[in-house]
Formats: C-alpha cells, structure tokens, sequence
C-alpha cells in the first residue's frame, strides 16, 4: 500500500490538462510504480530487506494486491481506472486499487469478514472490471459488489489456455461472454447515507438505520470458523468460497454432510474433488477437497494421506493453492484444515503417486444452472468438478 498526499492543484481544478497530468502522476502513478515494485520484487526475489529487522522470507506468499490512497478526493478521477490506463497513468500489466483514504475507511467499516474485503480486492483490480463498470464514485462500485458481486465473464478460450485440463468452451459459454455489455452504476448509497447519518445523532434514533450488508451466504458460518481457528490460509479460502456463485455456494455448502451421509461400504474415506478455475490467471487457481475419516484410521494417517494426495493433484493440474476440509466420521466435526500452496517439484514419493491419479482429462464439465447473472449475489463461471473417491 501507498498513500499520496498530493493534492490536486487549483490549476487542475480548473480544467489545466498539463496540470491535471502533473497531479494525477504524483498522486496515482507513483504510488503504482512504487508499489508494483514491491511487488515484482517478492515475486523475484521471494522476500524484502527491511531496514532494522533484515531478511523477510516472503517465499510463501502466492497472492499479492497493491493499493494507492489518496488523501485528496477524487472518486470520479479514481474510479475511471481505464481511462487512467488509457492515458499512460497506469499500465495494464500493474492496476493498483486507487482510492481515497475516506472511502477506504468507510469500507473497511462496511465488511462483516475479511474475506468480504479481499474478494472486493480480486474484483476490484480485475482489468475487466476496469473496462465493463463505469461509477461515479468507488461506494457505488463497493455497494454494486454486495448487490450483484461486480463480476465479468472471463474470455472462456483464455480460460482453457490458463487451465488445459479443461474442455473446449461450450457455445453457451461463448454467447454469454459476447453478450457482456458496459455497465453504468448510478447512485446505490442512498441506504449508506442514511446507515451513516443516523451514526451520528445523539437522540433515540441514533444507530437506527441499517448497515448495507453483502448478500447473505450459506457459506458463512465455514468461513467465520477458518477465520476463529487461524487455520492457515483462512483469508483466502474464505474469499474464495465467498467468490462462487449463489447456488454454488448452496451445494459447496452440503458437500461435507453429503459424504457423512454416504459412508464408504468398504470402511473408507471418501472425498471429493473440486479445481475453482474462474479467471485466465493460473495463479488464481485453487483445489479444494472434501474429505471425511472413518473411526478407525489413525488421524495422523489421514492427515499425511490426505496431504500428499492434494499436493499430487495440485501439481497434476497446475493449481499453486489447495485445501483439505476433513471430517470425522463417527461425529461430523470438521477436524481439519489443510492448505497447501506448495508450487515447486515434487518429492520421489509423491512422482510416483501421480501414476495412481485420474488423467486430468478426466475432469468433467458441470455446467451451472444460472446461465443469466443473477440479480444478487456474487457470481463466478461455471465450476468444473470432478466427484470421485481419493484415489
């Protein structure tokens, strides 16, 4: 994060285009530079050196977001991010989220979780939501967000270059990444303002109007519990699951009792397999796995079978981060959170574990039911799942 203090000029005020370039490179293209090269810097060289404490290890870091505030308001400026790149003033390969330092604080008054502020993040930086979503101001952008998740439709072709193990695009697919048009938010703060106000009376009212809230998620209370264990990648699993479609979170959310309810004949665990491929960035790619332990395997056994298993997969299909919800069989309690975001090679034994895999191929398409973006909700292209035992 870089904060400017710059302020726009009387002369930019004004209209003076020489000016307003002069200010607007002080205020946005510097905290972009600055804060790009941070960035490409943790991703070169895995780490920073930071004066008084050294060398930090930053090799595990696989999500990176830069932010430019500044303390001049100037939302109709900032939120024209396209523009900003059509202009010279940011570069498309380095879109920091430009913003001022009221509305940030305002939104970070706003979110209920973390998660919600990281998923506005991903989408806010997107380049396609640069391009498609037009605001006057970033509340109407944010308050767009909790309504309808301010989404756009990945290019489908792109999406299986990022992704080979996917099927070719269906022409359904196709037609409804043609069919996006630009979309221009008018005012949504109506219910903000009246939210915030009311903060601010001393009478019997004060407090009394409602705080805009993202579109409730069956997802919630998983998400609420990695954050209150501290399980390890908590923030971006639960952006992540906050990321999918509504009716998708509708079935993710059953997918533990589903294979409590079907215990394996043979004494078993079973499991289930799930790539999120949402976006034209491998980076972005996640597996999430499902997985319950019967009563008589010894937890440390399935936790290191289970381990090695999503490593493998992750590694098969190209996916830098993963995760392992296990359950306990005799008394349905999640009893782990597994992340891995392990992206180097892997060890003898897990190469040879590969043979015993599905052929990534063999993934299927499971088409999504909400083939229209729906009205609210967060939205996400359709997941493709595989729904087989482990091994």
């Amino acid at each position: 994060m870089e904060d400017k203090a710059v302020a726009l000029s009387a002369l930019s005020r004004g209209g003076k285009a020489t000016r307003i370039r002069t200010d607007l490179t002080g205020i946005i293209t510097k905290a972009a530079d600055q804060s790009g090269r941070m960035k490409d810097a943790i991703e070169r060289d895995g780490g920073l050196r930071i004066e008084d404490e050294g060398w930090v290890d930053l090799r595990h870091i696989r999500e990176i977001h830069t932010v430019a505030v500044s303390l001049d308001d100037i939302s109709t400026v900032l939120t024209a991010t396209a523009e900003l790149v059509r202009a010279g003033l940011l570069t498309r390969d380095n879109i920091p989220w430009t913003v001022s330092l009221h509305d940030l604080e305002l939104i970070t008054e706003l979110v209920a979780r973390p998660a919600e502020f990281l998923l506005y993040l991903r989408r806010r930086r997107n380049p396609d939501v640069t391009v498609m979503f037009r605001a006057p101001d970033e509340m109407d952008l944010f308050l767009y967000f909790y309504e309808a998740g301010l989404w756009v439709e990945p290019d489908p072709a792109q999406v299986r270059v990022a992704y080979p193990f996917l099927p070719e695009p269906t022409t359904a697919e196709l037609r409804r990444y043609r069919a996006q048009e630009l979309t221009f938010l008018t005012s949504r703060t109506d219910a903000l303002d009246r939210w915030f106000h009311s903060r601010q009376r001393d009478d019997a009212t004060a407090g009394s109007a409602p705080k805009p809230t993202m579109v409730p998620s069956p997802l919630a209370p998983l998400i609420d519990e990695l954050q209150s264990r501290n399980a390890t990648g908590w923030l971006s699993i639960g952006a992540t699951l906050l990321s999918l479609a509504t009716t998708s979170q509708h079935k993710t959310a059953r997918h533990g009792d589903e294979l409590l309810d079907s215990p394996s004949p043979s004494g078993r665990g079973r499991s289930l397999t799930v790539p999120i491929t949402d976006g034209t960035d491998p980076a972005e790619g996640w597996l999430f796995v499902w997985a319950t332990r019967p009563a008589r395997q010894h937890p440390d056994d399935a936790e290191k079978d289970l381990r090695g298993y999503l490593r493998a997969k992750k590694h098969q299909l190209g996916l830098p981060r993963g995760v392992v919800f296990l359950y306990d069989e005799p008394t349905r309690a999640l009893v782990g959170v597994l992340y891995d975001g392990h992206t180097g090679p892997l060890d003898a034994t897990l190469t040879a574990s590969l043979q015993t895999l599905l052929p990534a191929t063999h993934l299927q398409r499971s088409i999504h039911p909400n083939v229209k973006r729906p009205s609210q909700g967060t939205k996400s292209t359709p997941k493709r799942k595989r729904q087989k035992p482990k091994r």
